[in-house]
């Protein structure tokens, strides 16, 4: 009997390899060269024509990575413009059967059954496929697609759950301690301010007690105004003038941790046993860009926030505070460059062109990420890995919230600091009166 169940298995995935043969499947490699043929990647060389030529070929548990040489004649831009051709091309509906496909199958009389929902299974699956370029043409093709949506997790300690990787139940972990300083972009409605709220909601459920936030929206407040009230929020603002209070105010509880080591005789606050971690949060970093000032105050104003933020920067990952920087813009040099360059984690949904990508990632990639919201390239100093971010409900925001609220709003609104700064000239005027009328 068991005989008769092996042997028909064995018949069964014969005609089946057979079938979809003659039907015209084949595996990945060939499929992509054909692609390439048909796409009119190859070159015509008199009667000669130059291929793209496979090198090296690797299987993964997540799928398979091709290397190629390029012809000359042809650049990477050149493959993706292709890019929708490859992938669709990779997705037909001609799909092989593999061995190891029929290792989960029961050697019953359902097995023909299995059979069919195996190859519907199959039929209905789709491939993913990732281009990159670092002097050979990489194709990496996935066997699974990576989940539209991952549920949010509360991350530990100074980690917060980035997203999913294409590794089944594996997480992406972004650590403060390892990496303070972040870089984040990505066209409007792709998942970005919901990535910045998981990160604060994430910290204010794993340290209550000693994180501090230093927030700027510059979106009007639409964004991070929820967080006005915290207890853990030191400061808040909306608007230009703000930011730069925010910043200073910033910049100098970081002098005072500064000052707290020297006296300690420590480097930084991991060796004196420092637990607070200040968070400078700015939600539109690209309306800081003084190029884009309207005016020459206002060129004044934003260049001063840049040089507050460029300081936070180069001193603060031993002083315990962490800048995130975030932008649904990335164009140009918004992103001030002391900020990117001390920014060993970026983060990058998709956006619109290469440019754009290359703002934050110092390279291409993000605008060939599929159109899917929460869809995001996590880079730092020697990774780069594609993620799917976590979805944070209103409902998780508002229920932290509610833990936290202090009843009293820490905004730095412009009317507050001009009335300071109108009082304090005001006192100093009446001293200077009296003191002169006291040694007269």
């Amino acid at each position: 009997m068991i005989f008769e169940i092996v042997t028909t298995t064995i018949m069964g995935s014969i005609a089946l390899k057979a079938h979809l043969s003659k039907t015209g499947a084949s595996n990945d490699s060939q499929k992509l060269n054909k692609i390439f043929s048909l796409s009119g990647l190859n070159v015509k060389d008199g009667k000669q024509t130059i291929t793209t030529q496979l090198l090296k070929k690797t299987h993964y548990s997540w799928g398979t990575e091709y290397k190629y040489r390029i012809p000359l004649g042809k650049s990477f831009d050149d493959y993706k413009a292709k890019f929708r051709t490859i992938e669709d091309g990779l997705n037909n509906k001609r799909q092989m059967i593999k061995l190891k496909d029929l290792k989960g199958l029961q050697l019953d009389k359902t097995l023909p059954d299995q059979l069919k929902e195996l190859n519907r299974k199959k039929l209905g699956a789709r491939k993913e496929v990732e281009l990159s370029f670092d002097g050979l043409l990489c194709v990496r093709v996935y066997n699974e697609p990576l989940p539209k949506e991952v549920s949010f997790e509360v991350g530990t300690g100074w980690k917060v759950i980035a997203g999913q990787t294409r590794e089944k139940n594996k997480k992406a972990f972004l650590d403060f301690e390892t990496y303070p300083h972040v870089a984040l972009g990505g066209a409007t409605r792709y998942g970005k301010s919901n990535f910045l709220n998981s990160i604060i909601v994430s910290l204010l459920e794993s340290n209550p007690e000693h994180v501090k936030f230093h927030l700027i929206d510059l979106k009007g407040g639409v964004e991070l105004c929820d967080y006005e009230r915290l207890n853990q929020t030191v400061s808040i603002a909306y608007e230009t003038e703000e930011a730069l209070e925010v910043l200073k105010g910033a910049y100098e509880d970081m002098r005072a941790v500064q000052q707290r080591l020297k006296k300690l005789g420590k480097k930084k606050v991991q060796d004196a046993g420092i637990k607070e971690r200040h968070f400078i949060i700015i939600d539109e970093v690209g309306e800081l860009n003084p190029e884009e000032a309207i005016g020459k105050d206002d060129k004044k104003l934003k260049e001063a926030c840049q040089l507050y933020m460029s300081k936070i920067a180069r001193l603060g990952a031993g002083l315990g505070f962490r800048q995130i920087l975030a932008t649904q813009y990335p164009t140009g040099d918004v992103i001030p460059r002391q900020c990117k360059q001390n920014s060993d984690a970026k983060i990058c949904f998709r956006v619109q062109n290469a440019t754009a990508s290359r703002v934050v990632l110092d390279s291409e990639g993000a605008e060939l990420l599929p159109q899917v919201k929460g869809r995001a390239i996590f880079q730092t100093a020697d990774k780069r890995t594609i993620i799917q971010t976590p979805l944070l409900t209103s409902e998780a925001i508002s229920k932290v919230i509610k833990q936290h609220d202090s009843g009293v709003s820490k905004r730095k609104d412009v009317s507050n600091i001009e009335n300071e700064q109108t009082t304090n000239t005001a006192t100093r005027g009446n001293s200077a009166i009296v003191e002169k009328t006291r040694f007269s």
